[in-house]
């Protein structure tokens, strides 16, 4: 029963780790946007025809497409082109920037330094304010080369003008669930194969994407062992906190920190027999189907286990 607890404990533990845009100096900017375009009554029957327009919402989408993908490829001409003249762009961490030249200056000097970005973004909204005047909400999807993507909130205000439409203002700042949004990528099903062993970890969304539900397998000769996670925010400190359940009645619970593509997991927890553990764990993301963790310290009751080397997992990919 001993050996049964702690081959559990030792597996609940090393499980512990399965689990901008607007971005000119380096670090996250939040971007207030100040409206400039002219506000009409939204009442108007005609405002509101114009509005559900496809012709308009397309041409709106196409600019903000454009604009993103010339972000990413670095192009300063291509975003120049989507500015209007008074453009503007606010952080609370830089000084503002207002018109299109200092805009320009800025972006030219951050792709200077700074690695291309990829960026995928999911529009939510999109609301008229007048015939020439429209806001586009949604969410940024950002990743450097092969990082797992960062998560951002977005906001533009574009107007109508010289023919064309063009952005005044942007807005961009951190998504309240980044934290976990940033583990998306994990969700599917994972394995790692041994001679003698076989793992397999499944990731699924729970409720409203408030929280990512594992399922964990082990199984081993004649010994089958399986563990359940919830992972979420905690909304008193917003840090990104693991729950963790094994079958034998002990649980594990930890807070997760990024750097990069590593995450890394500090735990405690107890055993079915009421001795305390905890672990540091680092979580790597190799690529989008591949991943390694690596238990770097345990400590089970009076017991100290190091020299783990990391297991490579493999995404199961879904049948056709």
């Amino acid at each position: 029963m001993m050996k049964r607890m702690k081959v559990l404990i030792l597996f609940r533990l090393a499980m512990a780790v399965a689990v901008g845009l607007c971005d000119l100096d380096g670090s996250n900017t939040v971007v207030q946007a100040q409206e400039r375009a002219q506000k009409t009554d939204l009442a108007d029957p005609s405002i509101q025809a114009n509005a559900d327009q496809s012709a308009t919402r397309a041409a709106i989408d196409k600019t903000t497409q454009s604009f993103v993908e010339a972000f990413s490829r670095g192009d300063v001409n291509q975003l120049a082109a989507h500015l209007s003249d008074g453009a503007e762009l606010i952080s609370d961490e830089a000084p503002p920037l207002r018109g299109r030249d200092a805009i320009i200056k800025a972006l030219t000097n951050h792709f200077a330094e700074n690695p291309r970005k990829t960026i995928v973004r999911e529009v939510e909204s999109l609301r008229f304010k007048s015939k020439l005047a429209a806001t586009e909400e949604g969410l940024l999807k950002v990743s450097v080369e092969s990082e797992a993507p960062k998560h951002m909130r977005y906001s533009l205000d574009l107007i109508h003008e010289d023919e064309k439409w063009q952005i005044i203002s942007l807005q961009e700042w951190p998504e309240k669930n980044a934290d976990l949004l940033d583990l998306e990528w994990l969700i599917g099903t994972w394995e790692a194969k041994r001679a003698d062993a076989e793992i397999q970890v499944t990731y699924e969304w729970f409720g409203s994407k408030a929280y990512i539900r594992s399922n964990i397998s082990l199984r081993e000769k004649d010994l089958t062992l399986s563990t359940m996670q919830m992972i979420g925010i905690d909304p008193r400190t917003e840090e990104l906190r693991i729950l963790t359940f094994d079958v034998d009645g002990g649980f594990a619970e930890g807070t997760c920190t990024r750097e990069g593509n590593t995450w890394i997991f500090e735990s405690q927890g107890v055993l079915a027999d009421g001795a305390e553990s905890s672990a540091k764990n680092i979580l790597v993301r190799v690529n989008s189907d591949t991943t390694t963790w690596q238990p770097i310290s345990l400590q089970l009751g009076d017991e100290t286990i190091e020299g783990i080397p990391p297991l490579k997992m493999t995404r199961v990919k879904p049948a056709k």
